[in-house]
């Protein structure tokens, strides 16, 4: 059984504050895989997430480095696989060392350039434009952990957006 939720965000800072929303609700060994067309708001989701696990830092759009790493209360992996061409160049980079070791969040963005790499569970993320500001962005489940992070934010009362 696969469990989702789609929400409008109407500006940047509702698309933060349901980053951070979720944020607070992972627990090391999370994997997120995010995707959308360039601008849909990827790399404003993932700061929000950042800030819900205490990350004060600025987390900015990895593309030159491929991966960042952000210590917090737990440590946040920032995959940006926009440059990435072949499934081949993932695989260098050690991602399984990140998925399996369970000490920290790892979102992916461009998740689908991996997704024949990702495990069984993971939180899928996918982002699209509806307009210059608003973003509707559905949040699908696979696995048990998941479904309860999707429950809890249905029930959390996240009122800066609305629920479709």
């Amino acid at each position: 059984m696969v469990t989702a939720l789609s929400i409008v965000t109407k500006n940047y800072e509702e698309t933060q504050k349901l980053g951070e929303e979720l944020g607070c609700r992972l627990s090391p060994g999370s994997i997120l895989a995010l995707t959308g067309e360039l601008g849909s708001g990827k790399t404003t989701l993932v700061q929000g997430i950042g800030r819900g696990l205490g990350i004060r830092s600025l987390i900015k759009s990895p593309s030159f480095v491929i991966i960042h790493e952000y210590s917090g209360s737990v440590p946040l992996y920032h995959f940006d696989l926009y440059r990435i061409a072949h499934p081949e160049e993932i695989i260098s980079l050690g991602y399984e060392d990140y998925f399996y070791q369970k000490k920290g969040i790892v979102v992916i963005e461009w998740a689908e350039r991996m997704e024949d790499l990702l495990p069984t569970e993971y939180l899928k993320i996918e982002l699209k434009i509806v307009d210059l500001f608003k973003r509707r962005i559905a949040l699908r489940a696979y696995g048990s952990f998941y479904r309860r992070v999707i429950e809890k934010m249905k029930k959390g009362g996240y009122l800066c957006c609305f629920w479709v």
